[in-house]
């Protein structure tokens, strides 16, 4: 009998254990905010540090899918990540992965929805991630408290690998929205991160631009005054 809640109290605190908790794959955006709403780490700059976060087991060849509006033209969307310069031609219309066909959502092989997909997407082979270091959950508490890969602060108890990749874009886009995954062997979806740990770089809304407007406007006032009263 006491064997047997020993083996109970142990299970009970695996189960438990906050590395459990932590995703298989994670993204994360240095600088960002974390949109509850969408559950989605946002930033609106066109220059940006995109963390791709792997726990609890190595992965062969992690993907990193890069999607935009539907309404969008991916001709006129520049893209660079890590270096390589994407254009028109590497955008795709559908689901991801890429090489899935047909490419159509089916329910399991193809990335899902998630209010993203079908639309224009490309991907980025980001590589082979080990367990060589402490990795934490990228999605804020309740309390706000989150790891963040670029700093190291936060709780941290699994073991996994955090790459960076320095991203920018320009042109003509609503978003740019980020999904992370592994294949199986038949080009299916293995792994991939969930939609509470995934990001996006947006254009700032209208709103946030006349705010800007009026700010640089009275910013400019300011410095005339100043120049005129001397």
């Amino acid at each position: 009998m006491m064997r047997k809640f020993l083996l109970l109290t142990i299970a009970l605190l695996v189960i438990s254990s906050p590395a459990f908790a932590i995703p298989s794959l994670q993204l994360f955006i240095n600088g960002a905010t974390y949109d509850w709403g969408s559950q989605t780490w946002v930033t609106t700059g066109s220059e940006f540090d995109l963390y791709v976060v792997s726990a609890n087991s190595s992965k062969s060849d992690v993907i990193v899918s890069m999607a935009i509006a539907q309404q969008d033209n991916a001709s006129n969307v520049e893209l660079n990540v890590a270096g390589h310069q994407y254009t028109s031609s590497d955008w795709l219309w559908g689901y991801a992965p890429i090489g899935n066909e047909p490419d159509v959502w089916n329910g399991g092989e193809d990335l899902p929805r998630h209010g993203i997909f079908p639309t224009w997407y490309t991907e980025y082979h980001s590589g082979d991630y080990g367990l060589n270091s402490q990795v934490g959950n990228v999605q804020p508490d309740g309390n706000g408290n989150y790891w963040n890969p670029a700093t190291g602060t936060g709780s941290a108890p699994a073991f996994g690998q955090a790459k960076v990749f320095h991203i920018v874009t320009g042109g003509a886009y609503t978003f740019v929205h980020f999904d992370a995954y592994t294949l199986n062997s038949d080009g299916s979806i293995n792994q991939f991160a969930p939609f509470s740990h995934d990001a996006e770089t947006a254009v700032p809304e209208p709103g946030t631009l006349a705010l800007l407007g009026v700010g640089l406007l009275g910013l400019g006032g300011t410095v005339r005054r100043r120049l005129k009263s001397k």
